[in-house]
């Protein structure tokens, strides 16, 4: 999917959750600021003006693709071995300790991995080089419940101790309001809402009822997100500048509640995230 209108900052030290649809041009995205691919207009820039892709910036981000490492017949010790010596930054210990506590067999053939463990080798990989900037596409889709969990616990750990900034892509929309500080919506290669979860939350209500109750209740000082039939009884996302204090008719929005019903209908335009 080609990129039309994607205009974001990513506060330094956040983690930004990247979500929409199949094709939305969540990894075209992620493969720009990676340096992977050349936009071919507008500009990406990382850090002090880096440009993607530049050995500058290279020493400083680290790239998980979905697939994870390309299989392989080498086992898994030499995958970190390699990976040392292609890096300046490196902690081997630290990887070695990393996928032993996985129980991942550093004599197996990467090939041989399951997707989940190709997807927690490409991770420790990654973490071992200590990176200022971290992406990840779909890091989750492979993992168990618990493995997400734990793995969700461990970013938020190395966010909060180096200061690193993530930016990761995910379908499971309920785990990343654990995770996240920073949302990004892309539908059909435009951003169509971006900016910190706690004031989009903040911003966004529930109210049931049909479209025209929905107009009543934000009576020109809001829009009506989820349009369902109209005359359907319903539940429906209301986006206010300022929400109206205590009105019973509405209830908070969740993470889930904002994302569906802006991937469903995406009336705006691309916003830009200011830090």
């Amino acid at each position: 999917m080609a990129l039309r209108s994607v205009t974001a900052t990513i506060p330094s030290g956040s983690v930004t959750a990247l979500v929409g649809s199949n094709g939305a041009g969540k990894t075209t995205l992620l493969n720009l600021v990676a340096g992977l691919l050349t936009p071919s207009t507008g500009t990406i820039s990382l850090f002090d003006n880096l440009t993607p892709g530049s050995l500058e910036a290279l020493g400083k981000v680290a790239y998980v693709a979905q697939d994870g490492p390309v299989s392989t017949s080498r086992s898994v010790g030499d995958a970190v071995l390699i990976a040392r010596a292609f890096n300046f930054v490196f902690d081997f210990d630290g990887a070695i300790l990393r996928l032993q506590r996985l129980g991942i067999d550093l004599k197996q053939r990467v090939s041989k991995l399951s997707g989940g463990q190709r997807a927690q080798l490409a991770i420790t990989l990654a973490l071992a080089r200590a990176p200022e900037l971290l992406v990840l596409d779909e890091p989750l889709s492979s993992l168990d419940p618990i493995a997400r969990r734990d793995l969700l616990g461990e970013l938020m750990g190395h966010c909060a101790e180096s200061g690193m900034t993530i930016v990761f892509s995910s379908h499971v929309i309920a785990e990343l309001e654990k995770i996240a500080s920073h949302l990004v919506l892309i539908k059909d290669g435009e951003a169509v809402v971006a900016g910190e979860i706690d004031v989009l939350l903040g911003q966004h209500r529930i109210f049931m009822g049909t479209a025209s109750e929905a107009g009543l209740v934000h009576n020109g000082h809001g829009s009506v997100i989820s349009q369902t039939h109209p005359l359907t009884l319903a539940s429906r996302v209301i986006r206010f500048e300022v929400p109206p204090p205590g009105n019973a008719l509405l209830a908070p929005a969740t993470l889930e509640d904002l994302a569906y019903a802006y991937l469903e209908h995406a009336p705006f335009g691309s916003i830009e995230i200011r830090q």
